[in-house]
């Protein structure tokens, strides 16, 4: 099999040839294995990110799932201005501002040389202000321009060597993305939920579905993620989850299951008391499955409660195992992944994303547990 079709078959609740193996390559490990500074991938994108998971996929014998933007802003999206204000030998800083016709957004953002960016100022600084601005960024998805090399990035750049994912956050995560680093208050907001928290999330909802409509019709991702890791139960509790985003998850399901797309779900952290609601809505696929301290899961227990129900994706443990650990430590929980998921539809993988530091060995013997 191809990568794409072992992870095809995986996500499709069947058993492949062998069990697919795909480490969380977001952003940190990626960033290394270019040995350019961190501002260089993730601001300027030289190289993308994608190019750098499909040399790393390549060279462990990874199943990668990568992204891509496809569209081109429409004519009705507001001017947006980017400027690096700030560059030293060890960080970026760069300002991101947004003209909106009821006034400007702005995001600063630093970017160290060697570790993940980090947000200063939010793009919702002041909530009930700001919410109606954001909302005016959200401009018609009918209007958007597919990019006209996307076609040809996706059948003849990345082919069969990996799954092509979309994103979209979930209406809680898109407004605690929106608030960081202020995201204890953005947590508050949401457990208050004011009349006009509830009327601002219920547009985004909206459109975010017009949105997954646009992408499955005209993008056709192999598989649709819907994230994201700020709205897991280490953050916000199962009730704040139900009233915000479960409507959201049935009904981009539905959509995205009319046109063949399979759906995920990312919630890293502790994610045991959403699963019920996730399986229910119908999500293919769930990640990364995090197992204690970081989260709250053991594989054999879901497997227990759900079946192959669902693909499960992880859950090796991130830090104290593959960031942290010998080879031989890694090789041992990673096969003990595999007794207790089974062959169907499990996913091999890291137990969120890798982090720089994690040795070639590890990441080696991580491999060799599914191959063998």
């Amino acid at each position: 099999m191809t990568a794409r079709q072992r992870l095809m078959t995986a996500i499709g609740l069947g058993t492949p040839d062998r069990i697919p193996v795909s480490p969380d390559m977001a952003a940190m490990f990626p960033a290394r294995w270019s040995g350019k500074p961190f501002w260089e991938v993730l601001f300027v994108r030289d190289p993308p990110v994608w190019r750098m998971q499909l040399e790393i996929a390549k060279y462990f014998g990874f199943d990668p799932i990568i992204s891509k933007p496809a569209f081109i802003n429409g004519p009705d999206d507001p001017p947006r201005e980017t400027h690096v204000i700030e560059k030293t030998a060890e960080y970026w800083r760069v300002e991101d501002r947004i003209h909106t016709k009821k006034g400007d957004l702005t995001v600063l953002t630093n970017y160290p040389r060697d570790t993940s960016p980090w947000v200063e100022h939010p793009l919702i600084a002041d909530p009930k202000r700001d919410a109606e601005r954001v909302l005016l960024t959200h401009t018609d998805p009918w209007a958007k321009t597919l990019d006209p090399e996307y076609g040809t990035w996706r059948d003849g750049t990345v082919g069969e060597s990996a799954v092509v994912k979309s994103e979209i956050p979930v209406p809680a995560a898109w407004w605690l993305y929106g608030r960081r680093p202020l995201l204890v208050d953005g947590v508050l907001e949401l457990a208050d939920g004011e009349p006009w928290l509830v009327k601002t999330l219920d547009a985004y909802r909206e459109w975010a579905l017009e949105t997954i409509e646009v992408v499955c019709r005209f993008q056709k991702p192999d598989l649709l993620m819907l994230g994201g890791s700020v709205t897991s139960m280490s953050v916000i509790s199962p009730d704040i989850y139900r009233r915000y985003n479960l409507v959201f998850l049935e009904r981009a399901v539905r959509i995205a299951g009319s046109h063949g797309v399979a759906t995920a779900v990312h919630m890293c952290g502790r994610c045991s008391a959403a699963l019920d609601m996730l399986v229910g809505a119908g999500v293919r696929m769930i990640e990364p499955l995090e197992r204690a301290p970081g989260g709250d899961v053991t594989l054999a227990d879901v497997r227990r409660r759900f079946g192959a129900k669902v693909c499960l994706k992880g859950n090796v443990n991130t830090f104290d195992t593959l960031s942290r650990g010998t080879p031989e430590a890694v090789y041992s929980e990673a096969r003990k992944c595999i007794e207790e998921a089974g062959r169907t539809a499990f996913i091999l993988a890291s137990g969120d994303q890798v982090p720089r530091e994690t040795s070639l060995d590890n990441l080696k013997a991580l491999a060799a547990a599914a191959a063998e």
